[in-house]
């Protein structure tokens, strides 16, 4: 009897792994999840400094920047465009709260303030552009990119801008519990952009109109206030991104940003998005996060070049796509 009770646990437990854990690992996340599980466990075979408290904490640390980007890019993803200016955007505000800070010695908050507006203001540009030309996002952003990019340079003369206030400075190595500021900022823009995108309309508004912009519009959707609101939207978490860059770096450099152009894409694509439209999760943007960065922390303490770094990253951009594209297929 013993026996048959015991028999039927077994059952019952096999039939909830078929049921619930084998198709959660057959979802992005869920392959996710168990790739970053893999990888971190061979990483902590091979090098003793992989797995311990410092460097776990200072990945996720690092992690927060493209981060924010992934996110702005999903969102942008979801509603059927494609920005590649957001590394742009995030330079764009580093480099004037810098100079806000260190060059004219404003408050603080008001250069705070004043950098989100103006990353806020390049994402609505972007908007403003695609939807009243018609352009494709992706030109579009393509050209603001390097308008950005130039406007860098022009404002900071190719230099950095250092000597930024302590009372700057300081908020970057501000620890909550043991756990670093930076990753209390990623957290709570993760689940305002979770619950924006989960419960209300803006967010079911951008899923209609990257499905199909006919039936968007069909649908009563105000087309133009949503793309003004989506890339107003990416901009503002873009502004947030470059603020923390700020932060990490302790001044701004005139190539900041550009890293991340095409690497937050492809972290929000790794992660479910598709570049189709209508596809995406926030939590998939931070798995597709966490895997990159994981990458490129693993390869410092393994001691991979940069330069070889720089490869392992444009295939991880192809085989991004690659998967957007064998998703469709299936």
């Amino acid at each position: 009897m013993a026996k048959q009770y015991s028999t039927a646990e077994e059952n019952s437990a096999i039939n909830k792994f078929n049921e619930y854990i084998v198709p959660f690992f057959k979802t992005p996340e869920g392959t996710l999840i168990l790739v970053i599980f893999i990888i971190s466990i061979a990483l902590s075979i091979v090098t003793d400094s992989f797995l311990t408290t410092y460097n776990i904490f200072n990945l996720f640390r690092q992690s927060t920047v493209l981060g924010l980007i992934a996110i702005a890019s999903l969102i942008v993803i979801i509603s059927g465009g494609i920005d590649v200016s957001v590394g742009a955007i995030a330079g764009l505000t580093a480099m004037n709260l810098a100079i806000f800070l260190g060059v004219f010695s404003y408050p603080v908050f008001l250069s705070v303030i004043f950098a989100i507006l103006i990353g806020t203001g390049a994402g609505l540009f972007n908007g403003i552009i695609i939807h009243e030309t018609r352009m494709p996002s992706f030109i579009a952003t393509l050209g603001t990119m390097t308008i950005m990019q130039g406007a860098i340079k022009l404002l900071s003369g190719g230099r950095t801008v250092s000597g930024l206030p302590g009372s700057f400075t300081s908020i970057g190595m501000i620890d909550i519990f043991g756990i670093n500021i930076f990753l209390y900022i990623w957290m709570f823009f993760i689940l305002l952009t979770w619950v924006i995108i989960k419960y209300t309309k803006f967010g079911r508004n951008i899923f209609v109109l990257g499905s199909n912009m006919e039936v968007a519009k069909l649908s009563g959707i105000n087309l133009r206030k949503t793309t003004y609101l989506t890339y107003s939207f990416a901009g503002f978490l873009c502004s947030i991104s470059g603020i923390l860059l700020t932060l990490r770096l302790f001044s701004a450099v005139p190539t900041g940003g550009q890293g991340y152009n095409l690497t937050g894409i492809a972290a929000a694509v790794i992660g479910g998005a598709s570049l189709k439209g209508a596809t995406g999760s926030v939590q998939g943007a931070v798995l597709g996060t966490l895997l990159v960065m994981l990458i490129r922390n693993g390869g410092v303490h393994i001691g991979i070049t940069p330069f070889v770094m720089e490869v392992i990253t444009g295939a991880l951009i192809i085989i991004a796509v690659a998967l957007d594209t064998f998703r469709k297929t299936d």
